[in-house]
């Protein structure tokens, strides 16, 4: 059995192992410039001091993340209404047959900023099926397809020659291109976390956040005591916001919550396992927001019998006079 803590200083414990080992644990009270105003400012960046990332990281509470949301500064601020014609148009796959196959759409600016603008769930149906939907839902130029790296697995589907195929080469033929391996990194999960507090900040910037007037500063941002410096640092990442039709991926964002603990994790270190419920959605997020997504203009053409198409038309009517004796 390990020997119990005690106390060496302000802030800095320590115990011996059984393996003979000294175990030092140093708190951030440790250092006298760590007042409870960099305290206030330092917990902004984690969603404030009682979320349970600052908890489990500048707390030194191991077990705090147990059951906890992975992103708990998540609100109907980060609902966007629309994809503008700037953006980018990328589309996401996470696999799945009894786990539902979903398709997001996103869109990303000329910054980074990332927009989820359409979504696309079903279970029980084969890869062709869900790919002649996601085809027919998909409106606009889409630059590229991300898929799970999971699906470079074989499976036992075999052809003519009876060889397995990888589940990637089904959604490559599906789909009629090669689609692209995401970023399924763990680091995921801070860029996802990043990108929604960036949106907050943003907003709060624009709604008069530092001098404690808007809704947003009351509920975010008022009580840590943040400069326009601290906030624009926030903002400098790409934001996250989601159309409100996306119903779905939005619950399942709010939902997602981290695995309880086993064991004793002052002795071994525990990864942050998410729990494997309704997370398809939110890996299809993670995938979009770490993946390296290249922005590039669409293409002006609008889609025949669109409202822009004839508005567009008008406008060339007008423009050359000769385009309009053509229709008389």
């Amino acid at each position: 059995m390990a020997t119990d803590w005690k106390d060496e200083g302000k802030g800095i414990q320590v115990r011996r192992l059984d393996t003979a080992y000294c175990h030092v644990r140093i708190h951030y009270s440790a250092d006298p410039e760590k007042d409870g105003q960099w305290v206030s400012r330092r917990s902004a960046r984690y969603g404030g001091m009682d979320t349970p990332k600052w908890r489990r990281e500048m707390e030194i509470d191991y077990t705090a993340v147990q059951g906890q949301p992975v992103y708990p500064m998540l609100t109907d601020a980060h609902l966007a209404m629309k994809v503008t014609r700037d953006m980018a148009l990328y589309r996401i796959i996470d696999h799945g047959i009894r786990h539902p196959m979903v398709c997001l759409w996103m869109g990303v600016a000329r910054n980074g900023d990332r927009h989820v603008y359409r979504e696309y769930y079903r279970s029980g149906a084969t890869v062709p099926v869900n790919c002649a939907e996601v085809l027919r839902r998909t409106t606009g130029n889409v630059v590229d397809t991300l898929i799970d790296p999971a699906t470079r697995q074989r499976v036992p589907i075999s052809g003519k020659d009876k060889a397995p195929v990888s589940v990637l080469s089904l959604y490559n033929n599906a789909l009629g291109l090669s689609c692209r391996l995401a970023d399924n990194s763990r680091a995921g999960y801070d860029t996802v976390r990043n990108a929604l507090l960036s949106t907050l900040a943003r907003k709060a910037m624009l709604e008069g956040a530092v001098d404690a007037h808007s809704h947003f500063a009351k509920q975010y941002f008022a009580k840590y005591s943040l400069t326009i410096a601290e906030l624009m640092e926030m903002a400098r990442h790409p934001q996250l916001t989601f159309d409100p039709s996306c119903v779905r991926v939005f619950r399942e964002m709010r939902n997602l919550r981290f695995k309880d603990l086993s064991g004793d994790p002052t002795e071994k270190a525990k990864p942050e396992e998410i729990m494997d419920f309704e997370d398809d959605g939110p890996d299809c997020v993670r995938y979009g927001v770490q993946t390296k997504l290249k922005w590039q203009k669409q293409s002006q053409t609008p889609q025949p019998g669109s409202h822009l198409h004839a508005i567009e038309q008008k406008q060339r009517e007008r423009r050359y006079q000769e385009y309009a004796k053509q229709g008389t």
